[in-house]
C-alpha cells in the first residue's frame, strides 16, 4: 500500500487548525504534568539553544530562561498564531517561531544543543524520517527528549488502544507505533525515562545524540 505523505500532512494541518481554538483549555491541563517533568529533565543551561518540534500553542515557552535561545516549529499556522500571542504576552524576545514540517527541517546540521518533541512522533506521517531529522539538527553529544503518549501498561487496555489506533490517527491523536524500535533504527539509546501524565500513559525519554549515521 502506498501512503500519500503530502495528503497526511494536509490532514494534520486541518485537524490542528481546529484544535488550536480549544487546545490550551482541554489538552493543556491534561498534559501539564508531562510538560513540567520534561522541562525539569531537560535541565536547560544559560546560553543553550533549544528546538521544540511541534511547539503547538507554545504552552511550554514561558518555562525557558530568558538567557537561552528557543526555536519552536509547527506545521499548523493556527497553532503557531497562539504561540506568537504567548511570545508577545510574556515578552519572550529569546523565542523564534517558524511554520515548518518536522520531517524536512531547514536548519543546519548540529544547530541545537537540545531538541524536544512533545506529542509529535505518533502524529507525524513518517515517524522514522522525523526522528532522523531531529537527530540531524541536534549537536554531537547533544540531548534529545521525546514526550509522547504510548498507552497504558495494562495489556488488555493496550490491545484495545492498538485496535482503535486508526480512528485515533484520523482525529489527530496519534497512531500506534513501536517507539523503541524506531529509536534503535536511528541509533538513539535511552539514557533515562519516566512515565508521566494521567495514569502514566505518556513516556518521557532522554537520549544522547552520538551522530552515528541513521
Amino acid at each position: 500500500m502506498v501512503i500519500n505523505l503530502d495528503y497526511m500532512s494536509e490532514h494534520i494541518k486541518k485537524v490542528y487548525s481546529f484544535y488550536s481554538w480549544i487546545y490550551d483549555a482541554f489538552f493543556g491541563k491534561i498534559f501539564e504534568h508531562g510538560r513540567y517533568s520534561a522541562f525539569r529533565m531537560m535541565n536547560v543551561k544559560p546560553g543553550e539553544t533549544i528546538l521544540e518540534v511541534g511547539v503547538g500553542t507554545g504552552l511550554s515557552l514561558p518555562l525557558y530562561p530568558k538567557d537561552t535561545r528557543v526555536v519552536g516549529i509547527d506545521i499548523s499556522r493556527e497553532m503557531l498564531d497562539k504561540a506568537e500571542m504567548k511570545k508577545h504576552y510574556y515578552h519572550l524576545s529569546n523565542v523564534n517561531l517558524y511554520t515548518m514540517d518536522a520531517s524536512s527541517m531547514s536548519f543546519e546540521y548540529g544547530a541545537f544543543d537540545k531538541v524536544i518533541a512533545s506529542h509529535v512522533i505518533t502524529v507525524v506521517p513518517d515517524p522514522l524520517r522525523t526522528l532522523k531529522e531531529i537527530k540531524r539538527v541536534c549537536k554531537r553529544d547533544g540531548e534529545i527528549f521525546i514526550l509522547n503518549y504510548t498507552g497504558c501498561n495494562n495489556k488488555f487496555i493496550s490491545r484495545c488502544e492498538e485496535f482503535i489506533s486508526p480512528f485515533r490517527d484520523k482525529v489527530g491523536l496519534g497512531k500506534h507505533i513501536d517507539l523503541d524500535e524506531l529509536l534503535r533504527e536511528v541509533h538513539l539509546s535511552i539514557l533515562s525515562e519516566q512515565r508521566v501524565n494521567l495514569w502514566g500513559m505518556c513516556r518521557l525519554i532522554k537520549c544522547k545524540n552520538t551522530l552515528i549515521p541513521a
